[in-house]
């Protein structure tokens, strides 16, 4: 969902203007509950948080019919999961339809997704930054593929960091010949 988007649905549920939904989010980092809460506090949502309806004939007193307020932030508190999974799944979406490629020697020894080198990095960081650093120095080329990853500024910046990794490797090579 969209900030817009979001701005959009606060200001319906909560009943105030497009601005004040914008400034609610802002103010609590784009989280729809938190902007919810914010502006019951300020009492700036629309209408009681208790339904109010008359007693029955002959009864002028007033009496509360049912708590609307908790529904409200039932139904807020299940549209901001609802975004979240949205983006979870596109995040995955995203993970499983890119890949990483490794070459050796202008050939491909390896192909993977990229959720599996995320995998990869959460379960053992230093280990999978050692074996990529290792592959730097000795040859390997790393590029993405894919619609949202294989873009030549990404693999632009896998270049130079393999063309780096050639340098440091070339001088330190020149020093061993010169000493």
């Amino acid at each position: 969902m969209e900030r817009y988007e979001m701005a959009e649905l606060l200001s319906k549920k909560a009943g105030v203007s497009l601005e004040e939904a914008r400034t609610a989010l802002e103010e609590n980092h784009w989280d729809l509950l938190d902007a919810m809460v914010a502006l019951e506090r300020a009492h700036k949502t629309s209408g009681p948080a208790v339904d109010m309806k008359t007693g029955p004939a002959g009864d002028s007193g007033v009496r509360p019919v049912r708590n609307v307020s908790g529904r409200q932030d039932h139904k807020v508190l299940a549209d901001g999961f609802s975004a979240l999974w949205g983006y979870v799944k596109k995040l995955l979406r995203i993970t499983l339809d890119n890949d990483f490629v490794v070459f050796h020697q202008d050939k491909q020894i390896i192909t993977v997704p990229v959720l599996v080198l995320i995998v990869l990095l959460f379960a053992s960081v230093g280990l999978l930054l050692v074996a990529l650093i290792t592959g730097l120095f000795l040859g390997c080329r790393y590029q993405f593929t894919g619609r949202q990853l294989g873009r030549d500024s990404i693999n632009d910046a896998m270049g130079k960091m393999s063309d780096l990794a050639d340098g440091i490797k070339e001088s330190l090579h020149d020093e061993d010949e010169h000493s």
